[in-house]
């Protein structure tokens, strides 16, 4: 079970104090992120000897949990090499492998001041985005872009080699779609999910056929929600790298895609004025990166099964935790498989009301998703942290 902040918080200043040589110390404000479900993200302020600062602590996540072997020291030494090539993200401050403290291995960075474009059930419809003039939005997301050109532009080599294991092989697009099919087939336990079950049999069949160029640092989990936006709208740092790899750029590119896709057409909210469309958004890339993406349509589909595998974690959590009763569709029936079967030809799925309850659409509201043209949602958020969120 997961621990309740307020049992953290005086493990947490003692060890802080340990860290800092400092006398005193008191942990005040302690929470978790109102988002993310990958790893326990807390958010905290700290008093040392009179001198205050912000700080957010990446727990280990436990229990049932979204990846198979989750590992924040991994998080942190990537990073540790962002910084180091000039990257804008969180500065890391301690990382603790002993699980002893926290109960769980930890670490330390410090909190970013801005905005989070993240909001329910999307951020055209509710949230900060939609009160920025076209002209911010089109700059807000220009930066954005040219923040995931700069991680693809790594000498990773330098800072991130790590990331391969020493086998350069886990780079090619074979060996991605095979690591996202054993997670999935780990995930799914030996049940049937008639749509993934036939997206992944597609990826596996279709994953030889690519050879393609040089590899590069894979962000993982690349799109605005995924950054902090300072006040004068430039990325004051990208967060949530539990998924960083080598590989090839075209996943990524999907990855960014498949968001914008989600928060727009596929639940039928209108794309903000200002906000580039999927063709855009390539020949953008392409002219900033001064590289070619090959045809993104597999990639297209291992995003979206990416992402479906991560519902179906998190409806197990939900059953885990009495939120869902076993046998749940959530897993099966959401806006990320409906997405997948018309892009595969397949039976188009109803959305599961687990899913909508995890989506926060209230009983008898018109959910998003089938094709409701609806501009506002109760359940809409803003965030402002540093938070570690995984939405789906």
């Amino acid at each position: 079970m997961t621990p309740a902040p307020d049992e953290l918080a005086a493990p947490l200043a003692a060890w802080l104090a340990r860290k800092l040589g400092a006398g005193h110390v008191e942990v005040t404000d302690l929470s978790r992120a109102p988002a993310g479900q990958s790893n326990d993200t807390l958010l905290c302020s700290v008093l040392a000897d009179g001198h205050r600062e912000q700080l957010v602590v990446r727990r280990e996540a436990r229990g049932t949990t979204i990846f198979r072997s989750p590992d924040v020291q991994r998080e942190a030494r990537v990073l540790l090499g962002l910084r180091q090539a000039g990257i804008p993200v969180p500065a890391v401050r301690w990382v603790e492998p002993d699980p002893a403290v926290l109960g769980a291995p930890f670490f330390v960075m410090e909190r970013v001041p801005g905005h989070v474009p993240a909001a329910k059930p999307s951020i055209h419809a509710v949230g900060w985005l939609p009160s920025l003039s076209t002209a911010e939005r089109e700059r807000l997301w220009h930066a954005s872009l040219d923040v995931l050109v700069a991680v693809h532009a790594v000498d990773w080599r330098a800072t991130h080699a790590f990331l391969l294991d020493g086998d350069p092989a886990t780079a090619t697009v074979a060996s991605h779609v095979a690591a996202l099919a054993e997670w999935y087939r780990w995930s799914t336990a030996g049940r049937e999910f008639p749509v993934t079950d036939a997206a992944v049999e597609h990826l596996e069949r279709e994953a030889g056929r690519l050879d393609l160029g040089e590899p590069v640092l894979l962000w993982g989990d690349p799109r605005v929600g995924n950054m902090i936006i300072a006040p004068d709208l430039s990325v004051a740092a990208a967060i949530d790298w539990e998924t960083a790899a080598i590989g090839p750029p075209e996943r990524d590119v999907a990855h960014w895609l498949f968001f914008d896709e989600f928060q727009t057409e596929a639940i039928g909210v209108e794309r903000l004025p200002g906000w580039p469309d999927r063709e855009a958004t390539i020949a953008a890339y392409e002219a900033r990166a001064g590289r070619r993406l090959a045809d993104l349509a597999l990639f297209d589909v291992m995003e979206l099964v990416f992402m479906a595998t991560t519902l179906i974690r998190q409806a197990d959590a939900r059953v885990a935790r009495g939120l869902a009763r076993p046998g749940t569709r959530m897993g099966h029936d959401n806006t990320v498989t409906q997405m997948l079967a018309r892009r595969l030809g397949l039976p188009v799925p109803e959305l599961s009301p687990d899913y909508l309850a995890h989506r926060g659409v209230p009983a008898g509201s018109p959910p998003a998703g089938t094709g409701s043209r609806s501009r506002s949602h109760p359940g809409g958020r803003d965030h402002r942290s540093t938070a570690h969120r995984r939405p789906s």
